[in-house]
């Protein structure tokens, strides 16, 4: 939820500053197709993923799902040279290690499910119970490892949209805002520049 924030924030402020939202179009990306497949492979195991994993225990989905997340982080890499893209990468490898770091999803606290009220979404507040529609799995503070990467940021009510999120979420809306500004207002710098050559 963070990172829609973050696109409709930055697309929102770059067309106050004169940008153009057409420019995101041109944005030059390489192996654009390699992100799509990663999201496709998400989307897909966020929504059939089973209601509770055993703890600790790799199966075939959580296998794919981090995999999914190393495909995401190559086609960072090729796209390195854009505006925005490293701190996006280092986001992703954020929370790339905490996942597997706890059996490859991301862990979320009974306290933060409860304080974005959505406690009634999971069948159980109880450790290793998959919340549904999410890449989150729910695991106490003393059973999370690196616990302070995982989703801890808790944005409750009245936010219209209660969410939870961590630092690697934040690092990639910042590397995303900064991208979609530079796209933006680096197409409208360039017409403005050709414009008092003519």
């Amino acid at each position: 939820m963070i990172l829609l924030v973050a696109i409709l924030v930055s697309v929102t402020i770059a067309l106050l500053r004169g940008g153009r939202f057409v420019a995101l179009t041109k944005v030059p990306l390489q192996w654009g197709l390699l992100a799509v497949a990663a999201f496709a492979v998400q989307a897909l195991f966020i929504y059939q993923t089973p209601s509770s994993t055993a703890l600790g225990v790799w199966g075939w989905q959580e296998l794919l799902f981090v995999g999914s997340h190393l495909l995401l982080l190559i086609a960072v890499w090729v796209n390195r040279h854009l505006v925005g893209v490293k701190l996006i990468g280092l986001g992703l490898l954020l929370n790339l290690v905490v996942m597997v770091a706890n059996g490859g999803w991301m862990p979320i606290t009974p306290e933060a499910i409860i304080k974005v009220g959505h406690a009634g979404l999971v069948p159980s507040l109880a450790s290793g119970v998959r919340v549904p529609s999410s890449k989150n799995i729910i695991l106490s503070p003393g059973e999370t490892r690196l616990g302070f990467l995982s989703d801890v940021f808790v944005l409750p009510r009245p936010f219209p949209v209660p969410s939870v999120f961590s630092i690697g979420d934040v690092l990639v809306a910042l590397g995303v805002f900064f991208l979609i500004q530079n796209a933006m207002l680096q197409a409208e710098s360039k017409a403005a520049t050709v414009e008092k050559i003519r």
